[in-house]
């Protein structure tokens, strides 16, 4: 295995030493990864949003360092339908 982590590590030396495929590392992030990262946060932060108020929810209805295991339930229910509901979309 020494082989193989010293070729990564003198290749990556070399990479970061060549101003042209830094250039087009920093082009390729900035048009094609930057945006798709920026997309799927905007489509997955409403329902982070939304999982995070339930989890509140069901919190403040049960007291989850008394009852664990009804909390930790519930919560796996509510991870559950959400889950079968998205597939139903589908």
């Amino acid at each position: 295995m020494p082989i193989i982590k010293n070729l990564i590590y003198y290749a990556a030396r070399r990479a970061m030493n060549d101003e042209k495929l830094r250039q087009k590392a920093t082009e390729t992030f900035e048009k094609e990864i930057k945006p798709r990262a920026e997309a799927a946060w905007s489509e997955a932060k409403p329902r982070i949003e939304n999982a995070r108020d339930d989890i509140r929810k069901i919190a403040k209805k049960g007291k989850p360092m008394e009852n664990p295991g009804n909390f930790a339930g519930q919560i796996t229910r509510r991870i559950f339908d959400e889950f079968t509901k998205d597939k139903k979309k589908d």
